[in-house]
């Protein structure tokens, strides 16, 4: 199975009129239709059987919310007969049950978590070296040892800023998951988008121009923690408030 490199730090990739060093971080350079993930080829990683494990995890924890609110519109519906409101209440939220926000937050944690490298919401180095080495497609293994920098670095840096703000970990969703894996997720990717071996790099001015806004503007974590921390707090409480634990 291939893994898609996710790169949040050209979410407006737009043509790069030159290779300045300096760029303006609020203008992302104009790249037109160009795909950034065609910069870094993407390593060919076998998972097993744990992509069908974490989508069953979803949809396991979409059926709950889907119960919860249910269950929400009968209470609501006996206490104020409000059917209208809260039909269309419902109707509003249905897409958002579908395609549940936590799935962005649930679903890394869970494949982290059945490959080993995640272990009590703890990242296990030994396993990730031993999954990746064995787990990569024999022509990828040149990028074995830049992945593994990128999840030291991303490591050192989260938990650096963990320590920062007097934290031990990150408080977790109602539905159990940590944002820890995510961010993982989108910083190794970025670091490793940022290092990629020139074997795998295409050398060309779109994706050179991309890596140098990127190193510039897109700094380690490569997250943006204070921005994580406000939207994994919005997300708790539009959480709670469906269960009807906050008003």
């Amino acid at each position: 199975m291939t893994v898609t490199y996710i790169l949040t730090v050209l979410s407006a990739c737009l043509i790069a009129n030159t290779q300045a060093a300096n760029f303006n971080c609020s203008e992302p350079p104009n790249l037109g239709h160009f795909d950034v993930h065609s910069c870094c080829r993407m390593p060919e990683i076998h998972l097993g059987e744990a992509p069908a494990k974490c989508s069953a995890h979803i949809k396991t924890l979409t059926a709950q919310t889907k119960s919860q609110m249910g269950g929400m519109k009968s209470d609501g519906q006996a206490q104020d007969g409000m059917n209208t409101a809260n039909d269309n209440q419902n109707n509003n939220s249905h897409s958002e049950v579908e395609y549940p926000a936590y799935a962005h937050i649930c679903y890394p944690e869970c494949i982290y978590r059945e490959t080993g490298s995640l272990v009590e919401n703890e990242f296990n180095m030994e396993n990730v070296k031993k999954f990746l080495n064995k787990s990569v497609n024999k022509r990828d293994k040149d990028i074995i040892p830049q992945i593994v920098r990128s999840f030291e670095s991303c490591l050192d840096n989260i938990k650096s800023h963990m320590a920062a703000v007097g934290i031990k970990t990150y408080a977790k969703l109602p539905m159990g998951c940590s944002p820890l894996a995510s961010m993982m997720y989108s910083c190794v990717n970025a670091e490793t988008f940022l290092h990629c071996p020139d074997k795998m790099w295409k050398n060309d001015e779109h994706c050179n121009v991309a890596k140098s806004f990127a190193a510039q503007c897109n700094p380690l974590p490569h997250v943006p923690l204070r921005l994580a921390k406000v939207q994994l707090e919005l997300l708790f409480w539009r959480t709670e408030q469906r269960r009807g634990k906050v008003l």
